[in-house]
């Protein structure tokens, strides 16, 4: 395979998986019908414990993690900035 190819199919897998995450990122946005970082806050604020919440926050803010290092990958992949196992 040339790079380009590899490059090519890690690219698709990549993008299947930024598609996965957005998907679960805007799920939660849609549950609680606010972004992360006000979620957290108010979270964080709260008196009352919610634990279901807390295990919320802890997987959006895993998602959005992931997402972002997914967006470098693509990035990398889309300038050929990778390197094959020989």
């Amino acid at each position: 395979m040339t790079k380009k190819q590899v490059g090519d199919a890690v690219l698709t897998d990549y993008l299947s998986e930024k598609q996965e995450l957005e998907e679960k990122l805007n799920l939660l946005k849609q549950r609680y019908r606010i972004d992360l970082q006000i979620f957290e806050a108010q979270l964080e604020s709260s008196s009352v414990e919610n634990f279901e919440a807390w295990d919320d926050l802890i997987q959006w803010k895993a998602y959005h993690q992931f997402l972002l290092e997914l967006e470098t990958k693509i990035t990398d992949i889309r300038n050929g900035d990778f390197q094959m196992a020989e």
